[in-house]
């Protein structure tokens, strides 16, 4: 019991240091996109801001699948304090400058270090939680996200529409850095580097078996199913990473709303988005439970069609329903079902990905579907911006419209696919 106590007590500290932390990478890496309403006043236009984004989203998706792979040979603590104190620094040196080039760079560098976080993270919760308890406290610290989604938004408005929108940035950045020297103080690698026997017995095999895993990487690419999580997972974070970039732009703009509107819209997706994590984990669990996994289709696969469904109707609404006159309630509504149901299927295809590969290869099957929603969010970018520019910002959420019905329709068809992914994957029991 003295040892369980002990175990909970340092499993609070890591957890509670965590999410605070987390919730300022989230918020240092979406500081840029909260402002940009109020950073076009000095003159910025849509590509403009849109390269800014990419350029972010682009080192972004090839630094967290890089530090998906590096986590195992480094510390997590040192990863997750250097990569929040990196992502302070560049948000304070982001204010100095005024030049959309060097904007750029800084962006692209906050990628990279921004790419730290979340592996570092998935490390300490596989050496301190038990198999039975990983996916609830993985769904559990990716609603910091969420929350710095939901508050980031409105507070760094206020600040930056009171203070200029380098005071947005700058104060961000600096409570950054002051939580990545605490986290490095309070984070724990794993159990016995305070005494306590590990969880994980065996820290060595995943070492040794990543000597081969070059072929056994290139043996997942064969599966049709990793394909089909893919790109459907490339599709949702196309929609989500435009609504929270460009969907406060498209009600100022095409619909004549107020800045606040468009700030409440990005809180209501991210809110949405918490709920929408925390319950897709868990009413998949039961599913899983009830109908064990056999190799071919997923209990799991019902509910993000399910999804699918509700976010193209979401964004029909939003793009093509939403005027000038349209209530806030209906908005908010509108973009809570939007975060619903993204942040939803996302968590679906991480858990997706990693349960049906070989337990060795679970982590670089994740990295990959990982690397291609990071694509998914390097084309709602620039690409998307320059769309918007040249048309309007309803061409943009027309291709996001078409792009989620061809996922849904491969994923009906598609539904009692082979799952197992890799020669040798094989089923958890449920």
């Amino acid at each position: 019991m003295a040892g369980d106590t002990e175990y909970n007590r340092h499993r609070v500290v890591i957890i509670t240091t965590m999410y605070v932390g987390y919730c300022f990478y989230h918020l240092t890496r979406k500081s840029f996109g909260f402002i940009m309403p109020v950073v076009m006043e000095e003159g910025l236009d849509q590509s403009d801001l849109g390269l800014v984004i990419s350029s972010q989203t682009m080192a972004y998706a090839f630094s967290k699948f890089l530090s998906g792979l590096a986590s195992d040979h480094l510390s997590a603590r040192s990863m997750f304090a250097v990569g929040l104190f990196l992502c302070g620094v560049c948000n304070v040196v982001f204010i100095l400058f005024d030049s959309v080039l060097l904007y750029s760079l800084l962006w692209f560098i906050n990628g990279l270090v921004q790419g730290f976080g979340w592996p570092a993270c998935a490390k300490v919760l596989r050496q301190w939680f038990k198999p039975s308890q990983f996916g609830t406290w993985w769904s559990i610290l990716a609603t910091s996200m969420n929350l710095a989604g939901f508050v980031g938004p409105l507070v760094t408005m206020e600040i930056a529409t009171r203070y200029g929108w380098r005071a947005g940035l700058l104060i961000p950045g600096v409570l950054s850095l002051a939580l990545a020297v605490l986290s490095y103080g309070l984070v724990v690698d794993e159990p016995s580097h305070v005494g306590l026997e590990n969880i994980v017995a065996n820290t060595q095999k995943k070492t040794t078996e990543s000597k081969g895993e070059a072929p056994s990487m290139l043996s997942l690419l064969d599966s049709a199913y990793l394909w089909l999580i893919s790109f459907t997972y490339f599709v949702v974070f196309a929609v989500k990473t435009s609504c929270l970039n460009w969907g406060q732009l498209f009600l100022i703009q095409d619909k004549g709303h107020e800045p606040y509107v468009g700030s409440l819209f990005t809180s209501s997706l991210e809110f949405g988005g918490i709920f929408g994590s925390v319950i897709a984990g868990m009413v998949t669990d039961k599913m899983v439970k009830a109908t064990p996994l056999t190799g071919y289709g997923s209990p799991r696969h019902p509910y993000v069609i399910s999804m699918l469904v509700t976010m193209g109707l979401a964004l029909y609404g939003f793009s093509d329903r939403v005027e000038a006159d349209t209530l806030e309630t209906t908005i908010m509504t509108i973009a809570f079902l939007i975060g619903f149901t993204s942040y939803g299927a996302i968590n679906l295809f991480g858990v997706l990905a990693i349960e049906n590969a070989p337990s060795s290869l679970s982590g670089t099957s994740s990295a990959i579907v990982a690397l291609a929603a990071n694509f998914g969010g390097l084309i709602a970018g620039y690409p998307f911006g320059l769309i918007a520019e040249n048309y309007n910002w309803e061409t943009v959420f027309i291709i996001l419209e078409i792009s989620v019905a061809v996922s849904l329709f491969l994923f009906i068809v598609l539904r009692n696919i082979k799952t197992r992914i890799g020669p040798t994957s094989t089923q958890k029991s449920a």
